[in-house]
């Protein structure tokens, strides 16, 4: 049984209440074949339950199992005044050719691919029809039964429930026993850097966490052997309840590092929904509501609502409606669906704002914010950025309570699995530079990522890049279609996860405003940068103003040695007064 978007089916006044007349299937072989190859057969029937007068319309429509019938269709009974007042509905989708294609960050069906319209009762999973309902539970009652064949001791013995009432994260005794500065010496050598009152022990291992059986089962299945430094730190952190402000390279696993709390802190909660996590991207939200599902199956309750803009909103509400335990959503779209008072978030337990330094950038400090004061006080509030600038601050003390902040890497370096090549091209150079790059074998390994300063300019570059050299290019840009973004982002991104990548810029004196920056950030990293920009006066003038501000920053503080200076200099000036 699911409670699909479009459920009521039109019936005469004098039919209510009254027992349903099976109806036959017309027989289409293309509709009715199986994916083992089997056909329904012609007389295959769809029945309409008996319907009671005091059944409300929203009720689920219940299936039957696969081995009966292919589907049943629930008719709802209805008082001839209501259906003056609601508009007639189409039933649920009883073949999967029926359903159309799942547009970029819609629920996709886990049988076919199609728009996932359904969740199924039995196990949470997206579904686009009744056809695809049925192959679903067949392909969960075959691997049920293979799982029985292949260990048949384990079948037969009583099943022991794995869940228990709550969850409480406690310290493994492993690392427990760890002396004090075997700890600090582990922090050190991985770069982990932690501020805050009574802050819990890293981890080691997943296991240290206690996490159910099968959260273990889908960490190990999309390949969380062992945790990053940020996880090590944030994750026990998250596990506790804490607020937290967290700091780390891209590619580091900050996304895990935050869901893995979430999906603890949800799991066992009754109130829906639970969770809410802001992004300032769709294509970021995409991708996290994927690694949300990957790292949930099979969990029970545990469903997912994508809530950004540039996809139809009656979807999203509908899919908003089915109890669903994780909210990921822009603050744009977010916020319209509040001011509907299309959603309720008293019922969070665990906010988290991720890129939250983007997020600023872009402008949604006041959303976001205002997003916030639809939750309850108490609940925990995670910020998570690769930086963190001085609005990051700030926006902390307004968010969070006696937070822990985590840093791991150096602070607004460029990530060490990405070599950095830094070029002297003058404007008119820089394509014919370009083309020589990507003709040459041993710089060139696709896929290529090259960001220009408009969006005209990336058209018409990606035109040139495909005439010249023949290789095939794609523009991006805000005025390109939410599908054709999706679509072209599959070529991936260097650095993440610890792959290794390059990155090459060109520079000359028009970009010479970052000429500091750029030198300060590169050269840890053992770059050669060229003499054009170290021999700039632009960069001296830059880096003197930076010492000299530090300089002046440092003579502000006040310190233990110049406070009774400070103490002497107010009594004297109060008594001249």
């Amino acid at each position: 049984m699911f409670v699909p978007r479009s459920l009521k089916i039109k019936r005469n006044a004098d039919d209510h209440g009254k027992s349903c007349v099976a109806k036959k299937i017309k027989p289409e072989a293309e509709d009715l074949e199986l994916d083992k190859g089997q056909e329904i057969p012609a007389d295959s029937l769809v029945t309409e339950e008996t319907t009671t007068p005091d059944r409300h319309s929203s009720e689920s429509c219940p299936f039957p199992s696969p081995s009966d019938q292919l589907a049943e269709v629930c008719s709802v009974g209805s008082e001839q005044g209501a259906k003056d007042n609601h508009p007639s509905e189409e039933p649920v989708k009883s073949f999967s050719k029926t359903q159309r294609w799942a547009e970029p960050g819609e629920p996709v069906c886990v049988v076919c691919g199609r728009y996932g319209e359904y969740i199924c009762d039995k196990t949470d999973e997206d579904v686009c029809s009744l056809e695809c309902k049925a192959k679903h539970l067949l392909q969960v009652k075959e691997k049920e039964e293979k799982l029985k064949l292949s260990n048949p001791q384990k079948a037969n013995s009583e099943p022991a429930s794995p869940w228990n009432a709550f969850y409480v994260y406690k310290e493994h005794p492993f690392i427990s026993n760890l002396q004090e500065d075997q700890i600090e010496n582990l922090k050190q050598q991985l770069g982990i850097l932690v501020q805050g009152q009574e802050v819990t022990r890293p981890i080691i291992d997943f296991e240290h966490c206690g996490f159910p059986e099968v959260l273990n089962h889908n960490l190990k299945k999309w390949g969380y052997e062992v945790p990053t430094p940020i996880q090590m730190q944030m994750i026990p952190v998250g596990l506790l309840g804490r607020d937290i402000m967290a700091s780390a390279d891209t590619g580091s696993g900050k996304t895990a590092a935050f869901l893995l709390p979430v999906i603890m802190q949800v799991l066992f909660e009754s109130k829906t929904p639970s969770a809410l996590i802001l992004t300032p991207t769709r294509e970021l939200a995409i991708q996290i509501e994927r690694q949300t599902k990957d790292l949930m199956s099979g969990l029970p309750r545990m469903k997912t609502v994508l809530l950004v803009g540039g996809l139809p909103l009656p979807p999203q509400l509908y899919r908003l409606q089915q109890r669903v335990k994780v909210i990921i959503a822009t603050p744009g779209r977010l916020l319209d669906i509040i001011k509907q008072s299309s959603v309720k978030l008293c019922g969070i337990k665990i906010v988290v704002v991720d890129e939250a330094d983007t997020m600023l950038k872009m402008g949604f400090q006041q959303q976001v914010l205002d997003i916030l004061e639809n939750v309850p006080n108490d609940c925990q509030t995670i910020l998570v950025s690769a930086t963190i600038p001085t609005s990051i601050e700030q926006l902390a003390i307004q968010l969070l309570h006696n937070p822990v902040r985590i840093i791991t890497g150096e602070k607004n370096l460029p990530c060490a699995n990405v070599r950095q090549i830094i070029l002297w091209v003058e404007d008119p150079a820089k394509k014919k530079k370009l083309f020589e790059i990507l003709n040459d074998k041993k710089l060139f390994k696709p896929p290529v990522l090259v960001f220009v300063d408009c969006k005209l300019g990336a058209d018409l570059l990606s035109e040139a890049i495909q005439k010249i050299t023949g290789l095939k290019s794609i523009s991006i840009h805000s005025e390109k279609s939410q599908t054709e973004r999706k679509n072209i982002l599959k070529v991936g991104r260097v650095g993440r996860l610890g792959q290794n990548g390059m990155a090459i810029t060109f520079i000359n004196n028009n970009s010479k405003r970052l000429f500091w920056d750029i030198a300060k950030r590169v050269k840890p990293t053992g770059s050669i940068l060229p003499p054009q920009l170290l021999n700039s006066p632009y960069l001296h003038d830059q880096k003197r103003k930076e010492q000299q501000k530090d300089k002046q920053t440092q003579n502000d503080l006040v310190t233990g040695a110049d406070l009774m200076d400070i103490i002497r200099k107010h009594d004297k000036s109060h008594s001249q007064k």
